[in-house]
């Protein structure tokens, strides 16, 4: 049977306010999280080991720089990580890693650098580009020199997959599940299983701590919620994660205290210092 005239303008105009309703919610999730230009460092300390893990202590600090330039995202980190083995001795690691993200989901870019006791292991450093957000995308790396990981449709790059996961633990979502590709390794993209729980250590002595410099630092209190993250890389065929991260999360993107577990030993990531970043005039 051949359509009315009628039946086809109630099916575009279904279209289009699905479209429009689609638009105004992710355009009301975008607005609703406004993560704040700061830099924080953290002291990190060993929490466990396993006998098998050959790691006997740990100390360093971490440093992360979060900037909003109108229409992209900006982060530094930087690790200075001491490893000491049972048998191996004591192994110093410096990693850093910068990005830059286009707000608009179609544009990334990349720079890993790794040493370890002084001599560069690793340098990865690439692009992302695509005509629209969550398309089907290669990213091309200029180090390795012509390695190329192909992204699935709706990976997200990580400013847009936090916003997405605040935005999730404010809407009372307990499960959140997404593929992300931040270039940090060669095992990306990642599927990241985050389970989003409220703040159970707002009362302690380690969240009043962060609080206090929080404050010192000229920013209000904001909800945080619990969230724990499982890595998992595409091409892995085992059923554990990579690794795992345990945030608390502000609303604002701040993370208050972070957890890092590699499987065989954990590390802890606790806040020394906060400062504010200046925000641009849009």
């Amino acid at each position: 049977m051949v359509p009315s005239l009628r039946s086809l303008l109630l099916s575009f105009l279904t279209t289009l306010c699905l479209i429009t309703s689609m638009f105004l919610v992710a355009t009301r999730t975008a607005m609703a999280v406004d993560l704040a230009p700061h830099r924080a460092v953290y002291d990190m300390s060993l929490v466990s080991a396993d006998r098998g893990s050959g790691v006997s202590g740990a100390s360093g600090s971490m440093v992360y720089s979060f900037w909003d330039n109108c229409g992209s995202w900006a982060t530094e980190t930087s690790v200075k990580l001491k490893l000491i083995h049972t048998q191996n001795g004591e192994v110093d690691t410096n990693w850093s890693f910068a990005s830059w993200e286009a707000k608009d989901g179609k544009s990334y870019r990349f720079h890993v650098r790794h040493m370890r006791n002084g001599s560069q292991v690793e340098t990865l450093k690439g692009t992302a580009q695509r005509k629209r957000a969550r398309n089907v995308v290669d990213a091309l790396f200029l180090a390795p020199k012509g390695k190329v990981i192909a992204l699935p449709a709706g990976t997200l790059f990580p400013t847009r997959h936090l916003i997405d996961l605040i935005s999730a633990g404010e809407d009372g979502r307990p499960i959140f599940r997404r593929t992300v590709f931040d270039g940090t390794s060669l095992n990306n993209p990642y599927e990241v299983n985050a389970i989003i729980g409220r703040d159970s250590a707002k009362d302690s002595e380690k969240a009043n701590a962060a609080k206090k410099l929080l404050s010192e630092a000229g920013f209000k209190s904001e909800d945080i919620r619990h969230i724990r993250m499982a890595f998992f890389s595409r091409e892995s065929k085992t059923p554990e994660p990579e690794f795992e991260l345990g945030v608390d999360y502000r609303s604002d993107g701040i993370a208050r205290a972070i957890r890092q577990d590699f499987g065989n030993f954990v590390l802890d990531l606790t806040p020394v210092s906060f400062k504010a970043l200046a925000r641009p005039e849009c």
